[in-house]
Formats: C-alpha cells, structure tokens, sequence
C-alpha cells in the first residue's frame, strides 16, 4: 500500500513541478510559478525519502530519514517565496532570519535525525504561522481567489492533524493511511495549481486587452495623423489660395520703389495687402487686418479682394470704406471685422484714410525725421457707415513711406513686453536715411522682431508696404 502512495504521490508532485516550470518558461514575470515548481520538487523528494525510509530496514531507514531532512526545510522556505509573489505581498526581513534557522537546524537534522528532529520542528511551526499570516492578509485585501489556496492549506492542516491524532495514539490508521499529510499536499498543490492556472489567465487576458487596446490606440493615432495630413493638406490649399488673392510683388512703378512683406502667425493669415493701377496712372494701395486668424480670416481676406476689385475704381476711398463696411456688416458674421488703410498715390501726392490700422510712418528725407500719420476709424463690418477721414500729403524725393499691420508693435517678448511703435520708428529712421532699398529696411524690421520675439511665439500676422517717392520719371 505505502508504496503505491510514494509512486502516486511522488510522481504527481514532479509533474505539477514540470508543468509551472513551463509555465514560468512562458511568462518569467510570474516568479510564482517559479518558486512553486521548486516547492514541488522538492516536496516530490521529501515524500519519495519519507515514505522509503518508512519502508526499509533500520539502518537504511535512518541513511533516507537523513536524505528526508536534509530536503524539507527548503521546502518550506520555497512555499513561503511562492505566497508571496502570488500575492504581490512584501518579503519581510525576519523571513531571512527564519531561512537561516531553517538551514541550521535541518543541517543538524542530517547528524541526528530523530533525536534533533525536534529542532526543526519549531521553524517549520514559524514557517506555518508566517504562511496563515499571509493568507489572512490576501483574504483580507480581497485578492483574486485567495480562497482557492485557503482552502487547500486548510485540508493540509487537517490530513496533518489527523497524523499527529495518530502519533499520540488517539486514533489508528483508516484505510492503512499511516502519512496523512501527503493528501494534504495533493490538495494544496491541487489548489495552488488552479489558483496559479487562473492568475496566468487573468494575466494573458489582460495581456490581450492591453494589446487591443494598443491596436485600438495604433488605429486612432493613425487616423489622427491621417485627419491631421488632410486638415494641414486642406490648410495648405487654403493658404495658396490666400496667397493667389495676394498681387505679385512690385519693385518699382510709376517712380515709386515698393516692397510687400506679409508674415502669418498661422498657416492662414488674417493680414492682407493689394495694390491697383488706377485711371490717370494712379497708384491704390491696401492693407489689412482681420480680426482673427485661420479659415475665417482667410474667408474676410476673400471677401475683401472681391469688394476691392469690385468697386475701388468708381468710388473715391469714404465712399468706398463705407461701401465696405455696410456689405460686410450685412452678411452677419458676427465678431468678424477687417481693418483697413488706403493710399491713393497721383505722383507726389497721397489721399491717405484708414479704418482701424496702426499709424503710417513717413522718412522726411530733408528733414532726417519720421511723421506720423494717424487716423481714427472704426473696424470695416462694426457700423452700416462712419464718417471716415482722409488726409493728404505729400513726398519729396527719398522720402520712405512704411504702411503695417499691428503685428510687429504688438508683439510680446518672453517677459510679455510690447515691441512698440517707437522701436519701430527708430528702425525705419536708422535704415532710411542711410538710403537702404526699402525690402532691406522690411528685412531689418522682421529681423529686429525675431530678435525681440525670442523664444515667444509670434502671436499675430505682420505686413508691410513699403515705399520710396524716386522723383524722377524713368
């Protein structure tokens, strides 16, 4: 009978020892599966040495009693390393001290196996106490199945009850049992292996959630970035667009030098700037603002360029603001307006109005000094008509006019200050008078914002036109 219970028993425990093995092959994150494979095979040698030594003669007995306790306080200690992976539960420093006590008492064992026995009974007391504890602890926090290794741990307690109840004499063998705590352990690795089995489902199952949930990620980033290529395509389109509205750039005309920057915050602006060839060789200049950026913007622009082309030679400039102003208030766009300056250059002369633009800027060359013009008016949408102003002055010869938008005077610094009008005035006065063409004096005024700007980011459109009166017929 004992014997079939070693086979049985023996052999059962080394094939749960080579299934976790493989299981820990599969995933090394689970270190349970580990420490409990080594539990069993070492419990597979303390059964197979047990149960020989109870079958042999006296002095071969005691050569396997020794083999049997030199294996089982490592058993024990490979039982509490898989508790506490299983439940993610702190290795407490004394468990050391436990090893250690472990180790020396098992290794007098080996000397004297039954008169120092009793040595080693007591740390596997502690280990067993240090084993209820941790299950108390996962039943308490409410671990995943705890219940399942409670309970195989209980019916060890009890087959190990009913083997000391034997060895007090209280009770004889049932059914020719004389090692009860084998069944014991055939439940807790029963229990343990179904615990573990669940866990390492629990973990792929989770594994392929994650995964799906990645490929779920990788398909709503991948149409993010294709939704981003057709908006940043569509954005692309719409400043070509924008651009086409824009005239080409003119070096000189009618003895007149220009140069026509627009630099946007976005990647569709809300500045603008035209030009056009009026009757008796009149020269119309425009630039403009809107009040926001992007495709609204880029929609006032249009609108612009159409009432520009539309009506700007049969009205004079009042009539043509207000023609404006009224057009785009009635299309009801709400807090969309544009402002707007025209210059009407007849040789010499300039007829000057403006609806909301910062001031014009004037290089008096004789004088070596910078005008300021300056008008009031309201916003091109704001009111069905205003009484606009004009004012007209004229040029001498080198005299450098610059027309802008307000991006470059409002434009903040890292420390949120203001550029400024002043600074730049200073610009246009330094580089005028020495007589610099007027796209080098736009490229210093760009160049000093960059410098001013810094590590900010530009916050508005910024656009020039600039002019100088040659005062000469070519």
């Amino acid at each position: 009978m004992e014997i079939y219970q070693q086979i049985f028993f023996t052999t059962l425990a080394f094939s749960f020892g080579i299934l976790h093995l493989t299981l820990f092959g599969y995933n090394r994150r689970f270190k349970s599966n580990l420490f409990f494979s080594v539990f069993l095979f070492l419990y597979a040698l303390n059964i197979f040495f047990d149960y020989q030594a109870s079958m042999a003669v006296q002095d071969q007995s005691l050569f396997y009693l020794k083999i049997h306790r030199t294996v089982m306080p490592y058993n024990s200690i490979f039982a509490l390393l898989f508790l506490y992976y299983a439940f993610d539960v702190t290795i407490p420093k004394y468990f050391w001290v436990l090893v250690i006590t472990l180790a020396i008492t098992g290794f007098m064992a080996v000397f004297k196996p039954i008169e120092y026995f009793v040595y080693v009974q007591v740390p596997l007391l502690a280990a067993i106490a240090e084993a209820i504890r941790i299950l108390i602890l996962a039943v308490k926090k409410k671990k995943d199945d705890a219940w399942i290794i409670t309970a195989g741990f209980m019916l060890l307690i009890l087959f190990s009850f009913y083997d000391l109840l034997m060895d007090t004499g209280l009770i004889s063998s049932i059914y020719g049992i004389v090692n009860g705590y084998p069944f014991g352990f055939l439940c807790l690795i029963i229990s343990a292996s179904v615990y573990l089995a669940r866990d390492f489902a629990r973990a792929n199952q989770s594994i392929l959630i994650k995964e799906r949930e990645a490929r779920e990620m990788e398909v709503a980033q991948k149409v993010l970035e294709a939704e981003d290529r057709r908006k940043a395509k569509e954005l692309q389109e719409a400043r070509e667009v924008q651009l086409s509205l824009l005239p080409q750039c003119i070096t000189d005309l009618k003895n007149y030098e220009f140069c026509f920057e627009m630099i946007p915050a976005t990647e569709v602006g809300g500045d603008y700037y035209d030009y056009q060839v009026l009757d008796n060789d009149q020269i119309l200049l425009a630039i403009g603002d809107a009040t926001s950026h992007g495709m609204k913007a880029g929609m006032m622009v249009s609108i612009m360029k159409s009432l520009l082309l539309s009506h700007i030679k049969n009205m004079e400039i009042r009539e043509f603001l207000n023609k404006c102003s009224k057009t785009i208030k009635q299309m009801k766009l709400k807090n969309l307006f544009m402002a707007l300056m025209l210059v009407k250059i007849n040789r010499n002369r300039l007829i000057i109005s403006s609806a909301g633009i910062p001031p014009l800027f004037i290089y008096r060359k004789n004088l070596n000094e910078i005008k300021e013009i300056k008008i009031k008016g309201m916003p091109l949408g704001a009111l069905d008509s205003f009484p606009y102003e004009t004012v007209e002055t004229s040029l001498d010869s080198g005299d450098t006019v610059l027309m802008m938008t307000d991006g470059l005077p409002e434009l903040f610094n890292s420390e949120r200050e203001l550029f400024g009008s002043e600074r730049v005035k200073e610009i246009l006065l330094e580089h005028a008078r020495k007589e610099e063409a007027v796209n080098k004096i736009v490229a210093n005024l760009l160049a000093a914002g960059k410098k001013w700007c810094g590590e900010a980011q530009q916050n508005d459109d910024m656009t020039f036109i600039c002019f100088r009166y040659l005062g000469h017929d070519k």
